[in-house]
């Protein structure tokens, strides 16, 4: 395999020209900073741990997936993500750094690849299979750099080929949302919203130690409707699955990073907690659960949760002196028809949906796996599209 890196290769030499993110790879990996936090704070052992296969030559991707999920199954707090490790229910795409260096149309064929997977994530959950996609990126060179500016950058455009969005700015709530689609009868669909959240290695033992991955750089989407209704005995949300999606909702924030312990030196850390739940306030957690104290209806957060590109991330330092904190971050959408009437809708009882759309949401895959027939997903099928996503990726890459 031959790469060609030209190790004088500055971003800054093109201001005006949208960089492609194998040159932002590169321009990290001979001008970025090295993190000097790691001197004094190595990573943790599940991470290190993980970077001895994700990292190793040795390995197929295969392997290393096997060694993510294992990961994301014992590392991760997210209680979905790990829900959907464990049963191999979350769709991966991992992209290795020397694959992005050698494709031949950089960001076109990037593009294309997320989609590819992107599209196919889709098609096993329209039969109830999936509920979690994650886009993997796999730098050894990336995870020994600072967090700044350069970091943010990679992590910006890679939200923006994934979500096919022009631009996404710092600290915002971006409109379009990714929707994922479940089949409920043989010519009804309802469609499920979701956000990406972004996850970095840089994380790990800082402030934000909830958002790191090991790897490099990390983008999941959880489809929590989707999850709880395809799980249920009916393709309908009762007070059952809402309450259930709550109860995990709520369990992850109150896993997060520094609750049970107070972590030295971190300020803001926990990054989000849960508050006490005023007595006037109503909750349909049962008493006798230890969440039962806590609001239902929003929690804390030093970061906006729903923000793709959370600037805070971004900076060296262990913590910062001071952070905004968020006191209206919202539950509300799980459990609420009447106080969050729309995000109820699209984020957990699902929005009808047309064939037109399951289709055109999933137009390239290849006719095995048509849409408009309802499939049971084997091992025989999940090899074939395995090997259609590989044999897809091989023909961008430059030998």
């Amino acid at each position: 395999m031959k790469e060609r890196i030209d190790k004088n290769f500055n971003l800054k030499d093109n201001p005006q020209m949208k960089s492609h993110l194998s040159e932002m790879l590169l321009d990290l990996k001979f001008h970025g900073d090295e993190d000097r936090f790691r001197k004094t704070h190595a990573f943790s052992e599940d991470i290190e741990a993980a970077h001895a296969i994700l990292f190793n030559p040795r390995y197929d991707k295969w392997k290393k997936l096997e060694a993510y999920r294992k990961w994301v199954v014992n590392g991760q707090p997210c209680l979905f993500g790990k829900a959907a490790a464990r049963t191999k229910s979350v769709f991966i795409c991992t992209l290795e750094e020397h694959e992005i260096l050698r494709m031949k149309r950089g960001d076109d064929d990037l593009r294309d690849t997320i989609q590819d997977h992107r599209q196919a994530w889709k098609r096993y959950a329209l039969e109830g299979s999936h509920s979690s996609f994650m886009v993997l990126l796999l730098s050894q060179s990336l995870v020994t750099k600072a967090p700044g500016d350069k970091l943010k950058e990679i992590c910006r455009r890679l939200l923006e080929l994934y979500m096919e969005v022009e631009a996404i700015d710092d600290d915002t709530i971006v409109p379009q949302r990714e929707y994922v689609f479940l089949r409920t009868g043989p010519k009804t669909f309802l469609k499920f919203g979701t956000l990406p959240n972004v996850f970095c290695a840089q994380g790990d033992r800082r402030w934000w130690h909830d958002h790191r991955t090991p790897g490099g750089v990390m983008i999941t989407s959880n489809a929590l409707g989707h999850f709880e209704l395809s799980r249920a005995a009916s393709f309908e949300i009762t007070n059952k699955e809402t309450t259930h999606g709550l109860d995990n909702a709520m369990r992850t924030i109150k896993n997060a990073y520094g609750n049970e312990k107070k972590i030295k030196g971190l300020t803001h850390c926990p990054a989000t907690r849960l508050v006490a739940r005023e007595a006037s306030e109503e909750t349909p957690i049962r008493e006798a659960s230890d969440l039962y104290s806590y609001s239902p209806s929003h929690y804390h957060g030093f970061f906006h949760t729903d923000h793709l590109v959370p600037s805070v991330f971004f900076s060296k330092e262990r913590d910062q002196k001071d952070l905004q904190e968020y006191d209206d971050l919202s539950f509300r959408y799980i459990y609420d028809p009447v106080g969050d009437p729309q995000d109820h809708k699209e984020l957990m009882t699902g929005a009808e949906a047309t064939a037109y759309e399951v289709k055109r949401n999933m137009d390239r895959l290849p006719d095995f796996v048509d849409p408009e027939t309802p499939l049971k997903f084997t091992s025989k099928l999940d090899g074939r599209v395995g090997r259609w996503l590989a044999e897809r990726l091989t023909q961008r890459l430059e030998s």
